[in-house]
């Protein structure tokens, strides 16, 4: 059974992300440039409003300091209080280009993916962070770059394409960052939807959310479907888990670009919404990193 979490209806929610030091989940609203976060049983997030889109978070070592994925790069954001500090702006050349989802791997670093905003040119990179502000570009040629997350061992990325209906994959080494050959873990042509943000579960299934498609899909480590769960929302966006003993999913979802009907027939549009997961999840890897908000540099 699919419960509300938190009921707002926002244009764009995306990014979940779990936090068990604080018991509490993080998502943003990239549309409105906002970032929430809201205790686990809590009655309403805690929202920080940044002006500019925002894409995806990661975990540092401070509970109260997240590293973000912004229009304008990315930055280290005091959730607490709204402070923020940028660390590099790899897109800053190409204006009509922006951060969309992100994930930290278990190596440390955070992995970013960019799409031009028409979705309609290949101009999309796949990036990695350093903890001491550098970056490389891993990969490149993605219309709307999407969900990312990693297999149980660390030595399988999973990484989302949603204008070409594909979930990527990759060889990836656990000490260093660095990526094998992209293959295709799944082609979705054939389910209902657009494929949308993922993560990945303790039995190392994968599960995605589909965009206009109102369903998770359960991935087997073959690419095999094992299941949908229908929810009440047509644009579900991603997935976190979380919760006591990481078995509850958390959903983010979309109200953008729904005709009035649509919202009539989908009245939950926008809200985070929980379930009970089939298998617990993975805890979320933290961004290392010496770099403070004292010492980042100035926004």
């Amino acid at each position: 059974m699919t419960d509300i979490f938190s009921p707002g209806r926002h244009r764009l929610g995306e990014g979940p992300l779990w936090d068990g030091r604080t018991r509490t989940l993080h998502w943003v609203d990239i549309v409105a440039g906002e970032i929430f976060t809201q205790a686990e049983g809590g009655d309403a997030p805690h929202v920080v409003r940044l002006g500019v889109q925002v894409g995806c978070l990661g975990l540092t070592e401070d509970p109260g300091v997240l590293v973000a994925g912004l229009r304008d790069g990315w930055h280290l954001v005091d959730v607490r209080t709204g402070r923020r500090r940028l660390l590099a702006d790899p897109e800053a050349d190409r204006a009509s280009c922006r951060f969309n989802d992100g994930a930290v791997d278990p190596a440390g670093g955070f992995w970013t993916g960019s799409l031009e905003d028409s979705e309609s040119r290949p101009d999309g990179r796949l990036y990695r962070l350093d903890g001491d502000g550098t970056y490389r570009t891993a990969d490149q040629g993605f219309y709307c770059s999407n969900g990312l997350d990693w297999s149980p061992d660390g030595r399988r990325m999973y990484f989302v394409d949603s204008r070409q209906n594909r979930i990527h994959t990759y060889r990836f080494d656990p000490a260093d960052g660095s990526l094998g050959e992209r293959e295709v873990f799944a082609d979705t042509t054939g389910l209902d939807g657009v494929p949308d943000g993922l993560r990945v579960d303790a039995a190392g299934d994968v599960w995605c959310a589909f965009w206009d498609g109102a369903h998770l899909t359960r991935f087997t480590p073959d690419g095999s479907v094992r299941e949908q769960v229908a929810v009440p929302v047509l644009r579900p966006t991603s997935v976190a888990f979380g919760g006591p003993g990481l078995r509850t999913m958390y959903i983010t979802s979309a109200s953008h670009g729904l005709t009035g009907d649509q919202l009539r027939q989908w009245p939950l549009s926008g809200a985070v919404l929980q379930r009970e997961a089939a298998e617990p999840g993975l805890p979320g890897h933290v961004f290392t990193t010496a770099i403070t908000i004292e010492e980042a540099g100035d926004q």
